[in-house]
Formats: C-alpha cells, structure tokens, sequence
C-alpha cells in the first residue's frame, strides 16, 4: 500500500489532524498514529479526512515496534522498510496484540514536533497483504460493549480467544491455522453441554450461560406438535372456570327459567284478573313484585361481568393461537385484557374478526337494562272482582315481553358462546391471571424486539409492520428435541442475548437508529437526542400516566358532584316528610288493560336507571385499582415487594367477593373497600327501582307517589356511603405509570430486556404450582428471599430501562427507584 503526500504541521497530541497536500510522501505524526492513502489515487479523491474520536486502542505488540533512534530537536523523518511477515511472526503478534493494552500519549506541555514535508519514503513492498491489521483496528472500534462489561465484571483485562465473540476474519492463508486451532476450542470448550456445578452461584451460571450464547448462533423458531397429551405437554385447551362448560349452562338454564317465569306471569295475568291481591308496603309480598325481579336480574348481571373480565383475559391470546388469521401482531396492542369500560358496547372484537364474541357482548351490554325493565313489570291495578273492588298486582305485557326478548337472546348468546370456545381452543396451559404467568408465555419470545423504547411512549409507535404471532408449542431450531411453549413469529430468530453494537441479529427500528458515542462506547442520553419524554430518569414520565378518570381534576369534580347531590337527596327526602307523606305523580296515575301506569313506570325506571348508572360507573374504578395494585407494591417503596405481593397479585381475576377478602388479608385496604363497594352499588337500582308506588290517600281523596320506608331508609343509607366512598378513589403517586397498561404490549413493555426473563423460576414450568413454589420458595444458589421493584434497571442489552426486575443483581447492583414521596 502506498502512502499518500500528505503535509503534517503542528499537530496537538490529544486532536490529532490530517490535512492532505499535492506532495507524494507520508509521515507519521507519533510513534503510535499513521496515515495511508493510496499513491494511485486520483486528485479528487485526495479531501479531507474527518476523523472521529474513538476508544483507545490495543498497543502494538513488541516485535513490531520499530526501534527508533534519539529525536533532536528537529526530529527528522525516517524511512519505513515493509518486510513481509512470516507466519511465527503473525501468530506471536495476535497473542501480543490481545495482551497488551494502549493508553492514549498524555498531553505534552510542550508543542508537537513539526516535519519536514520535502523528504520522500520509499513504497512498502509489493505483494503484502495488509487486510489483517486493517480489520483488526476495526474490530477494536465496533467491538461490543457487553463483552467489556462482562470481561470487566470477571476481572480479566483483555479479551481472551475463548472470550472473543466472533472469530476474526483473516483472509491470509499463512494465518488460517490459527483461525481454525481458534475455532476447535470453542467447539472443544465453549459448546459443550453445560452443566451446572453444584458450587457455582447463579451469577457465575448466567454469566457462563451468556457467554456460550455469544458463540452459539440463534436458532429459529419452528412449530411444533407433542405426540400424546401429557403432564409436561397438556393440550392447548385451556379454559378459566367461568368459561367452562357448566357454569356456561348453568346460566344459560337460569335464563331459561327467567324467559319462562316472565312469560308465564305476562299470560296469566293477562287472562285472569292479576297475579296477587295487594296487601300494603313493606310486606313480604311486596318485596317478592318490587324487589326480587331486579335483585334476580343485578345477580345475573354480575355474573355477566365475570365472564366479560375472563374473555378480555384469555381472548387476546385465543386470537394468536388461531391458525386463520394473517396478521395478529396488533392483538399486543389493541386487545385490552380487562374491561375499561362497561357503559358502552364492544366493537373491538370487531376489528380482529371474532364475530361471535363481539356479538355477545354487545348482547350482554343489552342486557343491562333488564334490571330497570324488571322493577316496572309489577304494578298495581284496581280490580272488580264481583260485588267486590281490591287492588291487585299486575304485569305490565308490553315489559314482559320485552325481557322475554331479551333473555332469549341472552340464552341464544351463551350458546354460541360454548360453541365458539370449543371450537377454537385457547391456546393456555393454565389461566394467566398476573404478571408472572406473562412472563412465562413471553420468556424466549422473538416478538420483544418490537417493544424497544416503549417504555417511555405514551402511545403505541405505528412503525411496527404487521406480523403473525402465534401462541403454541415450539422447537428450538432443525434437529432440535427441547419443547417449549410460548408467543413466537414462525421461522425467526429466537430470543437471545442481543448487544447493541456489532451484533448480526437484526435490531429493531429504534435501537438500530440509537445514534453511539465512539469514544464511550456507550448509546447517547435520550434525552440528548430526542427530548426529556424518552429519559428513563425523568420523574415526569415515570408518574405521567393514570385513567382519565382517576386523575385529581376528575377525582374532585366526582367528589364534590358525589356530595352535593347526597346531600340535596337526603335533604329532599326528610323535609316535611315528603316521601312518607307523599307527593303528587304529576302524570296519570290509573292502569290500564295493558297494566301500564305512566306514573309507576316513571318512578320505578328512572330511579332504577340513575342507580343502574352509579353501578356502572363504580365498576372501572374498581377494575383499574386491582390492575395498578402489583405495580404500586413494586414502585411505591425503594425497598421493593416480594412475589406473592406483585408478581403474583392476581386480583383482576378473582371474583367480585374473592378480591375483596383477598385484599383485606394481604392488608390491601384500599383495593377491599372499593371492591367491596362495586358490590354494594348494585343495591342502588334494586332499592332504588322498588321503594316508589302510586298509593291512595282516603284522607284527602288523591293518589299520590309513596315510598316503602325499610326499602328508603336502606337506600339512603347506601347512598351516603357510596358518596362518600369518592373520597377513598384519591389515587397515590405510587400507582401512575408511564402508560396504560391495560394492553400485552403495554405490560410487556416493562420487561421486555428485563433480567426476569433469564431467571430461573421463569424457565418452563411444568404448571402453575410448579412457578408459585419456585417464585415462593428459596432456589438453589440464591442468598435471601427475592424482591421485586418498578424502577430504573440495567437490561440484558447493557442499557437502563424503566420496568420490573429484581430489586437487586450481583452483577447490576440495585434499581434506582423513584417514588415520588420521602421514606422514613
């Protein structure tokens, strides 16, 4: 290789600069830099090289280190004479160059030498090829940077051969020998079947583990199907109790019974004089018309709602376990697993074709007005029977045959429900019901490379292609017998231990386009690039979010709507006896033929409809403190919270009285009292549909709205604590998040380079007991009981990340964990 002319002038040692000149010669600007340009060259191609500053290099070696005679004052420029180096020479010169370490000259006090640029160097020898040093100096500017951290945290100061993840690329064939004695040692060594000692500590283990994945190429992800059914390989059918067969029937034959007692009372009351006789208010009979209808009716309501929680739980993975849809990768995104919202109808399950459970659930949402429907069904009717004229109670036929209606198409629901669940399975081996039973079915997915950086965006990034995750079992690759179940993409590489630079595996868009500090090693701040909204450290974004509902201008414009109205109520009620005393319907008050009263319809279906509202409300609230339980306990204290307290907190799950014992227990106070409440609103439109009915007064000869006093003084005691209760809802700085996290992807967006996903009790358990008794109890090599914390952590990348991980690591240290309050 000739070296270009090149004019070197006074030159400051820790900013090197090249400037070339028409001159046909080459100096060296110090005894460690060179410059080379080719003599065959053209003018144009002679610019100005920019050159970027990079991480010291390795020193060379001595036998390549020229001897250099006494500099004068003046130092003069000496004559290069290339020889070409024999094979002995090659092979001394790799191990001295990984032996030995540059330090960069220390800045001279005194100014850099300045050459003569007239003296001529004579052109190296012909024949030599100088690719080796070429790419040794540039393996030494792209190396990886986790295998520095990780030789730095072994102790060792330079790389080894059996420590170097790639081997060096050294076309010569003088130098092949070495590549290929290189390259049986690792098979020899590194590839070997590893086995645990029984000494080692887990630290030294997933070090070893690391390092033997730095050398083995990932394997792909092919589908695969087990023989026979088994206990290490259950069929992919897995169903949480609400959804099984006989719970599914049990309600469809309550429905039934429903449809059949409508019908029967609507036709024979129309066909004979009434149902009952009316005795009085605030007898047994009377609670039987007024108040069991809607109390039936609120039972199955509920009951509705534990469905609707576990198809939002198990849906978005049925969907990826599906063979006949072609993308399902925005499931991740899109797919909610808990409802948010139960005001409204579903149309979600629209968007990803499941036709038959988005038609049930809007049937289910219909169906929420058949408590309101049920508290005007009975009404009373002045009847002559005879000589004699008594007050009877009566069906009003138009209602009753509406909810008749609506229960049919209740059961008809139900039973396509069955079919399409039996249909296509789910794709679970159990029911994933906390964080951890996620971590499971995502622990060597491929897909997490998709999620990079969305752990600080508040939304989903819309530059993810369209993809097909699938949910079944896997094999690791040709040829391989490991079986494993988990979320994959067909034919793509496996998880493994990814490194930002130097690395061949594809990266996703974000940390492809991480602009990296040659001189650091290190990926520049986001907050230096993009702004402060991407900087994990930020406390603005780490206690960003909350539901709209839950945040403190709502939270107070409920509690002061809350008390004003509680208080207009109560006041409204007990002044002059109003509601004892009665007071004028203002509609017409008698029944007709149909047994329809504009007055008792009015005063039964609003009252009922308003309680049905506050129900309703009530429900999201309680849903959203259950969901931000696991991640209060892990961010709210710097001291973290072990597994039964987070990872295994599953109380979007439990059922509507289970959650609120389980919370009471835990001494999760806030959790039991606002589920406790979403249970006790449900007595709002039963009591509040029922308590009113138009009754004659002989006294002053009118009809006037009367309320049954035990059903009023319940209702007014409910409705105080329900009022009341909004002052509980004031969430803590403990339970925002940086998004939502009602989403797969959302939740997985704070793991997905967590060090979880690597531990043991994570790898393949063979069932829900199997992963409590390893997150509970003690593994083999771990000192003390784990804890988990939400905070600032070191991922397997070697960058921080903002999620869950283990509140500390032998070979990360502690989280840094921002809770937003002072600890005592």
């Amino acid at each position: 290789m000739n070296l270009g002319e090149a004019n070197l002038r006074t030159v400051n040692t820790s900013r090197p600069a090249l400037v070339h000149s028409p001159s046909k010669q080459s100096v060296t600007a110090s005894d460690d830099f060179y410059s080379l340009s080719s003599g065959e060259s053209s003018q144009e191609e002679r610019s100005t090289v920019r050159r970027y500053q990079t991480p010291p290099l390795h020193t060379i070696p001595e036998p390549y280190r020229k001897k250099e005679p006494a500099i004068s004052a003046k130092p003069t420029i000496r004559t290069i004479v290339r020889t070409p180096p024999t094979a002995q020479d090659t092979a001394r010169a790799d191990e001295s160059s990984q032996a030995f370490k540059i330090k960069r000259k220390p800045l001279s006090t005194e100014s850099s030498p300045t050459y003569s640029n007239n003296e001529v160097i004579s052109p190296p020898t012909p024949g030599v090829d100088d690719t080796p040093y070429i790419q040794f100096a540039i393996e030494q500017l792209t190396r990886d940077e986790e295998v520095h951290q990780e030789l730095t945290s072994r102790g060792h100061g330079a790389p080894s051969h059996h420590s170097y993840p790639v081997d060096r690329v050294v076309p010569d064939d003088r130098l092949r020998p070495q590549q290929e004695a290189r390259s049986e040692a690792h098979q020899e060594g590194s590839l070997k079947p590893l086995r645990r000692p029984s000494n080692a500590s887990s630290s030294e283990y997933n070090r070893t583990i690391l390092n033997r994945s730095l050398l083995t190429p990932p394997a792909n992800a092919i589908p695969a199907t087990p023989t026979q059914d088994s206990f290490r390989f259950p069929t992919l059918a897995y169903l949480p109790r609400p959804l099984r067969l006989l719970p599914l029937i049990t309600l469809i034959i309550c429905c039934l019974l429903m449809m059949t007692a409508v019908a029967f009372s609507t036709v024979w009351a129309s066909r004979h004089q009434g149902l009952w006789q009316y005795d009085d208010a605030g007898t047994a009979r009377y609670f039987v018309f007024q108040y069991l209808p809607q109390l039936l009716a609120v039972i199955i309501i509920i009951w509705l709602f534990v469905i609707v929680n576990t198809l939002h739980r198990i849906l978005p993975f049925s969907m990826m376990h599906s063979e006949r849809r072609a993308f399902t990768s925005d499931v991740l995104h899109t797919a909610a697993l808990f409802p948010s919202n139960y005001m409204i109808p579903h149309y979600w399950c629209f968007q990803h074709g499941e036709m038959i459970v988005g038609f049930c659930l809007n049937i289910f949402w219909l169906c929420l007005f058949t408590v309101p429907l049920q508290c005007c069904l009975f009404q009373t009717r002045y009847f002559a029977l005879g000589d004699e004229r008594v007050w009877r109670w009566t069906v009003v036929q138009p209602i009753g045959w509406m909810l008749f209606v609506l229960y049919l198409l209740l059961a008809l629901a139900l039973a396509l429900l069955v079919l399409r669940l039996r249909r296509e399975p789910s794709g679970l081996r159990w029911d994933p019901r906390c964080l951890a039973d996620l971590l499971v079915l995502f622990q060597r997915s491929n897909v997490l490379s998709d999620l990079y950086g969305s752990e600080v965006r508040p939304g989903r990034s819309h530059t993810i292609l369209p993809k097909k995750y699938t949910l079944r079992y896997w094999i690791a690759g040709k040829g391989s017998s490991e079986i494993f179940h988990g979320v994959e993409e067909s034919q793509a590489p496996l998880r493994g231990f990814r490194h930002p630079r130097g690395s061949n595996e594809k990266q996703p868009n974000d940390q492809q386009n991480t602009p990296f500090d040659l001189e650091s090693q290190q990926p520049l701040k986001a907050s230096t690039l993009d702004s402060l909204q991407k900087d994990v450290h930020n406390s603005r974004i780490r206690f960003r979010w909350l539901p709209w509902f839950l945040k403190d201008t709502f939270v107070v414009a409920w509690i002061v709507i809350a008390v004003v109205l509680m208080l207009a109520f109560v006041v409204v009620s007990f002044v002059n006896d109003a509601v004892r005393r009665g007071f004028m319907p203002l509609l017409p008050s008698p029944t007709n033929s149909q047994g329809f009263s504009p007055s008792d319809f009015l005063y039964s279906f609003i009252p009922s409809l308003i309680g049905m509202i506050l129900f309703l409300v009530w429900q999201p609230i309680d849903m959203y403190f259950r969901a931000l339980e696991p991640f209060a306990n892990l961010g709210g204290s710097t001291r973290g919270s072990p597994a039964e307290q987070s990872l295994l907190l599953d109380y979007t799950a439990c059922l509507p009285v289970e959650v609120t014992i389980k919370a009471a227990l835990a001494g999760h106070y806030k959790v039991a009292w606002i589920s406790f409440i979403s249970i006790l609103s449900a007595t709002l439109p039963v009591l509040g549909g029922g308590v009113f009915t138009a009754q004659y007064f002989r006294a002053t000869q009118e009809v006037r709205m009367a309320a049954s006093m035990p059903g009023y003084y319940a209702l007014v005691v409910f409705v105080v604590i329900y009022s009341l209760s909004f002052l509980v809802i004031w969430p803590t700085q403990k339970r925002r998040l940086p998004h939502d996290m009602r989403t797969l992807g959302q939740i997985l967006s704070f793991v997905y380079e967590s060090h979880l996903l690597n531990d043991r009790a994570f790898w393949q358990p063979r069932s829900k007991v199997d992963l409590v008794t390893r997150l509970l109890g003690r593994l083999t090599g771990d000192k003390g009981s784990s804890r988990y914390a939400f905070g600032v952590y070191m991922g397997r990348d070697g960058r921080e990340h903002l999620g869950i991980d283990r509140l500390h690591r032998p070979e990360s240290g502690e989280m840094f964990i921002t809770t937003g309050t002072m600890e005592s």
